[in-house]
């Protein structure tokens, strides 16, 4: 990551820098437009230092986009076949903390 107080923070909130690169691969992607204009906004003032993930979360602004998009997230798990989800499961530990038997 860089000397950038946002990197500082998603490595300290993530634990590790390969899931903190992770969380601000996603937070570009929301920035970029990938759940709408409200999420991309939210994306946007965290990258640039405007807000905290913690007051992200106290924020009532992005409470309703935030509640939608965990919806439309546990809707499409629910329809995930098993072993599909094994796969999404496994593949997700390993970009977030790589090959812990190493």
């Amino acid at each position: 990551m860089s000397d950038d107080p946002v990197d500082h923070e998603l490595e300290r909130m993530a634990g590790n820098r390969q899931a903190a690169a992770e969380v601000k691969r996603h937070l570009i992607a929301l920035r970029d437009g990938a759940a709408g204009p409200e999420l991309a906004e939210m994306a946007r003032d965290v990258l640039d230092g405007r807000i905290s993930f913690r007051d992200v979360a106290r924020s009532s602004a992005y409470a309703e986009p935030l509640m939608n998009a965990q919806e439309a997230f546990l809707r499409w798990q629910s329809q995930v076949e098993e072993e599909e989800h094994a796969r999404l499961v496994a593949e997700t530990q390993e970009r977030l903390y790589g090959d812990q038997d190493s």
